[in-house]
């Protein structure tokens, strides 16, 4: 079977079980990635409609107090044991409540009231339901989903290496889901999108983006959104969150975040390449919050969002060590 994901240097590619993951993100929605995730091929029409009704069953596990992505990896083990559920099925209810707890947990922070999940919509979908109250245009439940596969799975990154050092050790679901999300919120983690918006927000009070910039790296400060350990070039990622997000906010209010991210990418560039000699292109961070934030999504809520869709990778990567540890044995 093909790695869960792989970076072809190379090509400057992403692949999810050989398949390059820009392209599945076009072509493709949570629940058939998350398959081929899993399973090392997309389902069937019976086989998704099979993973997509189970989803939608195990929702019925949230309970009102589940206050936090934490609170939920820390409750998985008396789940599993209460409900009697296989490895699998436990790993499945915690990508399937996730966005229900991050979508309760943003009404609570809005002082609104969020509302309670459709069981006729998909896993996507039914996140943006209950986090606008209408069913969402066709538009942006695509680029909704895209954004969610496209940040499904990464080869190497440091919540993976936690995560399977946790089960590697014989540690509870709980332990290892918990150890994942711990280093996933660190700010050169997935907190890195949340990071990059604050920049826009105050390069637009600045005005002068190369002047903010060199501040920046005056005083120790980090460049969010540009560069990466294995990509030789532009994160195939960013390329499709940008042109999304050009579609997105052209002739509109929201298209100042176009123009200061082409900004942040070739001034910051240029002063990297000057400050500390590295050529640093886009990755995808310097989009991925402001595509969210065209949805209606508040910067903060970028962390919470990446785990949503990491949770799927991480899934797969338990499964795929616990399979490893039976055949050692």
């Amino acid at each position: 079977m093909m790695p869960i994901s792989k970076i072809d240097p190379s090509k400057n590619q992403l692949f999810f079980r050989g398949m390059n993951a820009t392209e599945l993100s076009r072509s493709s929605n949570f629940e058939e990635s998350l398959y081929l995730l899993v399973n090392g091929q997309l389902p069937s029409h019976e086989e998704l409609r099979t993973i997509s009704r189970r989803m939608i069953e195990l929702r019925n596990l949230y309970h009102e107090d589940m206050d936090s992505l934490f609170d939920l990896a820390g409750r998985m083990n008396r789940i599993r044991k209460e409900n009697c559920l296989t490895m699998f099925d436990t790993l499945l209810a915690f990508v399937s409540l996730a966005p229900l707890v991050v979508a309760y947990d943003l009404g609570l922070n809005q002082f609104k009231k969020s509302q309670s999940p459709d069981k006729r919509l998909g896993h996507a979908a039914n996140f943006l339901w209950m986090t606008r109250g209408i069913i969402s245009k066709e538009e942006d439940l695509r680029d909704f989903q895209s954004s969610l596969i496209l940040h499904m799975d990464d080869p190497d990154n440091p919540s993976l290496s936690a995560l399977e050092k946790n089960v590697n050790e014989g540690k509870s679901i709980s332990d290892i889901l918990l150890a994942a999300l711990t280093i996933h919120i660190g700010a050169l983690h997935h907190g890195a999108g949340a990071e990059a918006m604050r920049m826009f927000e105050e390069v637009r009070e600045k005005t002068d983006v190369k002047t903010y910039l060199e501040q920046r790296l005056e005083s120790g400060e980090k460049i969010y959104g540009l560069g990466h350990r294995i990509y030789t070039g532009v994160d195939p990622r960013a390329i499709v969150l940008r042109k999304m997000l050009e579609r997105r906010v052209t002739n509109t209010k929201h298209q100042w975040l176009l123009h200061i991210a082409d900004s942040i990418a070739k001034e910051g560039r240029l002063l990297l390449a000057e400050y500390k000699e590295i050529d640093a292109f886009p990755n995808v961070d310097l989009y991925n919050a402001a595509v969210y934030f065209t949805l209606g999504f508040p910067p903060e809520l970028n962390t919470s969002l990446f785990a949503v869709s990491r949770s799927a990778g991480w899934m797969a990567h338990v499964l795929e060590c616990y399979k490893h540890q039976q055949v050692k044995k």
